[in-house]
């Protein structure tokens, strides 16, 4: 006789319903219903979404998706949403469109999984470090010097030929925040 899984839905500590799957397993010569990654789900709902593996999980989860069909959904390896979620990618890395598709996959908006860091990169991270610089009455040559880059390297974040690192979207946003 074969046991037919049963859908749960359990609420998050915003009353949002997350939906579970319960399925037959054998303990001592009896059937039992467990449900698959109920403890680690609930302890993950009901704390902070801080990290892009928590937000990511998070939308998954309440979406009731599995990685491999959220992988099919999105387009994208299943191995990569595994190691997005698990943290063993740096955030800096991960790629931002898939992070976009993935949440508008999950019905979520368009940066619920980004991090501040992907939305000051998508929101012209090169301009932002041009008026940070400008800010400080610095050439590109002198920005260059106090990061201890070339200036190559300066020149290319503003002209968006190549991404700032995390540390300067650290040093522009402190900025940001003390100019209010």
């Amino acid at each position: 006789m074969r046991h037919k899984r049963l859908n749960l839905h359990i609420s998050d500590a915003e009353d949002n319903a997350i939906p579970y799957v319960m399925y037959p397993v054998g303990v001592g010569g009896k059937k039992i219903l467990k449900a698959k990654r109920l403890t680690a789900a609930m302890e993950l709902c009901t704390g902070k979404l801080e990290t892009v593996a928590d937000k990511l999980r998070y939308a998954r989860l309440m979406a009731g998706l599995h990685q491999d069909a959220l992988a099919d959904k999105v387009g994208i390896d299943r191995c990569t949403i595994l190691r997005y979620e698990n943290g063993q990618v740096k955030e800096e890395n991960m790629v931002i469109e898939w992070l976009v598709k993935i949440a508008l996959a999950c019905g979520r908006g368009e940066y619920f999984c980004c991090s501040p860091y992907h939305v000051f990169i998508v929101q012209g991270a090169g301009a932002q470090v041009k008026q940070y610089r400008k800010s400080l009455g610095l050439t590109q040559r002198q920005l260059a010097a106090k990061l201890g880059v070339n200036v190559t390297t300066v020149r290319g974040w503003e002209l968006e030929k190549n991404k700032p690192p995390i540390y300067v979207w650290g040093l522009v946003s402190g900025a940001k925040s003390t100019d209010m």
